[in-house]
């Protein structure tokens, strides 16, 4: 392994040493806490692969790594914390919903790594699962202001997103949107950080949607979602 291809691996490893430390803190009734080491788990996910990009150091390596990572960070980590947060006072109806959430993740990754035609497509197929996960550590916070079968039923949703066809767009590359848009949502996550009230939370996940819609909408503007109608128009 060369030197600069350690750089983005050990930002990756960090992204699972904080995933375990999520879990640690969770297991130990601070939900809070394990929430901000879950959101640093995320920004070292995002970090990882731009690094390798900037020092041209990708491998299969460091993709393979990456995806161990998340499985522990954004699968096994939030299942836990949901799961110690709210569900476990549906008994084993929760037990059994926070098993299938990463075993929707760890088949969401499993077909991402197994279809090698995805690296260049503009759209996720399934929710990614650090989304997924971001929306059950958004549930825990606001858990008081929630009844526990809502979050029993957006754990469900969120993990059958996962294993959907649903075609989720990509917020990155020259089709994209605006790299500012995302620093807004990142801003906004933070500010729910700080102070994680219902009314903030359904400005984080109505800016999640508004994100979503508006990149459909560019990407379809350009045809991206509509292989379709092309192949039918050439023909």
């Amino acid at each position: 392994m060369k030197a600069k291809h350690l750089i983005p691996n050990a930002v990756t490893l960090a992204n699972i040493a904080l995933g375990f430390m999520c879990i640690v803190t969770a297991a130990k009734g601070q939900f809070e806490r394990a929430v901000i080491f879950a959101f640093f788990a995320a920004l070292c996910d995002l970090a990882d692969g731009r690094l390798a990009r900037w020092l041209d150091a990708t491998s299969t390596f460091g993709m393979e790594l990456d995806s161990l990572s998340d499985m522990v960070s954004f699968g096994l980590a939030p299942a836990v914390l949901v799961y110690q947060a709210a569900l476990y006072r549906l008994g084993p109806l929760g037990l059994a919903i926070c098993i299938a959430f990463p075993l929707a993740g760890a088949i969401r990754l499993a077909r991402f790594n197994s279809d090698k035609s995805a690296l260049g497509k503009v759209t996720f197929l399934g929710c990614p699962i650090p989304i997924a996960a971001s929306y059950l550590w958004s549930m825990v916070l606001v858990r008081n202001s929630l009844s526990v079968w809502a979050i029993a039923a957006g754990t469900v949703f969120v993990g059958g997103a996962m294993v959907s066809t649903l075609k989720v767009p990509k917020f990155r590359g020259k089709d994209g949107l605006p790299v500012w848009m995302m620093f807004v949502g990142l801003a906004t996550f933070i500010a729910f950080l700080v102070r994680p009230i219902a009314l903030t939370w359904h400005i984080w996940n109505g800016w999640n949607l508004f994100l979503i819609v508006c990149n459909y909408l560019v990407l379809t503007k350009k045809g991206h979602l509509q292989p379709r109608r092309r192949h039918l128009e050439a023909a």
